[in-house]
């Protein structure tokens, strides 16, 4: 086993190293390709290097890369509340953008603050 300092899910082998990505594939350190069928990360949809994708995160990275949102809001989260807003259900009034699943799970279960109308 190579030497590493991380705890990867599988303790028995280490996994390849993944050193870049294009469309569906993966490459890893050593040049094999690999289809990324492995889901995860909600952006993992988007595959990887789109170009109109990387602009967005050129444009925005450029612009401001973290504003913390118990103190400022910004123009793309006000806007990306409003697209969610126009096109939910009757009833869904405001957006709540959160860092991951356990905090969202926790905020619509209630446990975060106010109990969610919506059943999960």
């Amino acid at each position: 086993m190579n030497a590493t300092r991380l705890l990867h899910r599988q303790l028995q082998q280490v996994p390849p190293v993944a050193s870049k990505g294009y469309g569906v594939y993966l490459t890893d350190a050593a040049g094999k390709r690999y289809l990324d069928a492995s889901g995860g990360a909600a952006v993992s949809c988007l595959g990887h290097g789109h170009p109109e994708v990387l602009a967005a995160m050129h444009a925005q990275i450029v612009s401001l890369a973290y504003a913390h949102t118990s103190f400022f809001t910004t123009e793309v989260a006000e806007a990306l509340a409003d697209h969610l807003v126009l096109n939910a259900p009757p009833g869904i009034s405001h957006a709540y953008f959160v860092g991951g699943g356990s905090e969202a799970m926790e905020g619509g279960s209630g446990k975060g603050g106010k109990p969610s109308e919506y059943p999960l």
